[in-house]
């Protein structure tokens, strides 16, 4: 008997295992109709960032139908026993804000994750200031390119690269005529008179918000933002910043000397906050984003 021909009752046997767990459980279910998905998509040639966006959209249509169908759809958490809505924050006036829109890309892993901080951003800041991007769901990532290349000169990326501006380098390099010029000079008043500054954010482990990054400079080449580091005078107050995410921090900086270590000390949430107070924010308007976090932080091994 042939190699191929002893393979074939292995496989067969494998795939009868599979397809037993799957009428049981419905979570191997998922997994088995996920593989054959992609065995599908790679059959009728697509790939590459194609196909992750294709295999990527299933998961979150899976989550978002079967599997946490009890998530609050806001805050994330169980709508009946953890719900934290009713005590967070009021969303913000738009008077206290300068003229910015926030561009969050979020890696598809992260949506529905409780434990997240970006996600209060979407119920804290006004709505025309704040647009969703899901990393991974089709259509969203050229919706963000396009997004982008409406004004690249006042579009930045906030990323913690050593090659990086700080805030004040980036606006020193925008048009007299922008309306930042204020700014430039050292005069923190907002002005609601001053060009839109679009502001990408990407949200996940440091390893997805990697690749994310990379893929925007691979899309948009020379076109891509600029990027922007901040420098926060303390550690974050956001659980999975200072455990999980802290130690992945630390691993990554041993071996990636372009990396800013004094930038990345914070969760997205507190980052946007931090930003929002250089470019002229009151402090209760970075004290409110700070609440929120630590609000979302509560209990929150219970619910992840």
């Amino acid at each position: 008997m042939t190699e191929s021909a002893c393979a074939l009752p292995a496989q067969q046997e494998q795939q009868e295992r599979r397809r037993s767990l799957s009428s049981s459980q419905p979570y191997f279910a998922a997994v088995e109709k996920m593989r054959e998905h992609r065995s599908s998509f790679v059959e009728a040639g697509v790939d590459g960032f194609d196909l992750f966006e294709k295999m990527a959209t299933l998961n979150l249509s899976y989550r978002i139908e079967e599997q946490r169908t009890n998530r609050c759809p806001s805050c994330w958490y169980d709508r009946e026993i953890r719900c934290i809505c009713d005590r967070m924050p009021a969303r913000m006036e738009r008077d206290l804000m300068p003229n910015v829109k926030f561009l969050l890309l979020l890696h598809h892993k992260e949506y529905l994750n409780a434990g997240n901080s970006a996600k209060v951003l979407l119920s804290l800041l006004p709505k025309e200031q704040i647009e969703l991007f899901v990393y991974g769901r089709e259509g969203d990532f050229d919706r963000l390119v396009e997004e982008i290349l409406i004004d690249r000169e006042h579009t930045l990326t906030l990323w913690p690269g050593r090659e990086s501006q700080t805030i004040e380098e980036f606006l020193a390099e925008l048009p007299t005529d922008s309306g930042w010029a204020a700014r430039r000079n050292g005069d923190v008043e907002i002005s609601q008179e001053s060009s839109l500054l679009r502001i990408v954010v990407l949200d996940g482990t440091y390893t997805n918000a990697k690749n994310m990054h990379k893929t925007i400079r691979k899309r948009l080449k020379e076109n891509a933002p600029k990027n922007v580091a901040l420098h926060p005078n303390e550690a974050s107050k956001f659980h999975r910043a200072q455990k999980t995410y802290g130690a992945s921090i630390a691993e990554n900086l041993k071996n990636n000397q372009n990396l800013d270590k004094k930038a990345m000390r914070i969760s997205t949430a507190e980052a946007c906050g931090l930003l929002l107070r250089e470019l002229g924010c009151q402090e209760e308007v970075q004290k409110t984003i700070l609440e929120a976090v630590m609000l979302n932080n509560v209990d929150r091994k219970s619910c992840s």
